[in-house]
């Protein structure tokens, strides 16, 4: 563990020195008014608040951050509260021109699941965040939650940069669901459980099983997003064009 005194951190923070330690609690600090992580440095500790956590992701919640290594540079030394405040979202910055060289020459990286979301990860390499989306991940659509846990390693490469330089990962290899579902067991009035794949102004694409979507009318009477998982019936089952029509019943 990190063990500095306020004489040493004024140093580091002149330097604009990366330190990286274990982030010990995440609290919503009265004074402050914010959510913050807490990290022990020794004879002092670092306050990391929520709009200096991170570059790229808009985190609802910091809980996941508890027991994980940060990168951190010091903002600011408090000598009236022995304290200092940290930032993980500046030490993104400056580490972030040699993870991109590194990405972008087409390394294969393994990297850490930080966050799961319904259509997909935000994975983590040497500190920067990147978006893992389950059409990434998987032949079939099948979400990144339902096969891998936070903390597991997955090993990706720079799939592109948005022009606000957010980073988007894909897989080396793909992942298939074992099924013996295909297109002939599918017949009108079945009512099968799918996950919505993309929604489109026409309509909804939900697919029930490797390479078949079902394309389906939006609802009207609830609202749906991408990984979820939804029940529709069967309206009609065109095996001569490989198409499903559905309509979202759950």
């Amino acid at each position: 563990m990190i063990n500095l005194n306020l004489e040493e951190a004024k140093r580091i923070m002149e330097e604009k020195r990366i330190l990286k330690e274990v982030v010990r609690m995440v609290k919503y600090d009265e004074k402050l008014e914010t959510d913050v992580l807490i990290i022990d440095l020794g004879n002092t500790y670092g306050i990391i608040k929520r709009e200096d956590v991170d570059m790229d992701v808009e985190w609802k919640s910091l809980v996941s951050f508890v027991g994980r290594d940060v990168s951190f540079i010091i903002k600011e030394v408090d000598e009236d509260n022995n304290r200092l405040f940290l930032s993980r979202k500046e030490a993104q910055a400056i580490l972030r021109p040699t993870v991109m060289k590194e990405l972008q020459s087409g390394a294969v990286v393994g990297t850490r699941v930080v966050n799961l979301l319904p259509y997909g990860a935000y994975l983590e390499y040497k500190g920067i965040s990147g978006l893992l989306k389950n059409v990434d991940f998987s032949l079939d659509h099948t979400a990144v939650k339902d096969v891998l846990n936070l903390g597991d390693i997955v090993n990706v490469k720079l799939k592109n940069t948005s022009n606000n330089d957010k980073i988007s990962f894909e897989v080396v290899e793909k992942y298939s669901n074992p099924t013996i579902m295909d297109l002939d067991v599918f017949e009108r009035d079945q009512v099968v459980l799918g996950i919505i794949r993309n929604i489109k102004p026409f309509g909804a694409f939900v697919n029930v099983a490797p390479g078949h979507d079902a394309l389906c009318p939006i609802p009207t009477t609830r609202e749906i997003e991408e990984g979820m998982k939804v029940a529709i019936r069967i309206t009609k089952v065109d095996k001569e064009n490989g198409r499903i029509r559905g309509k979202i019943v759950r």
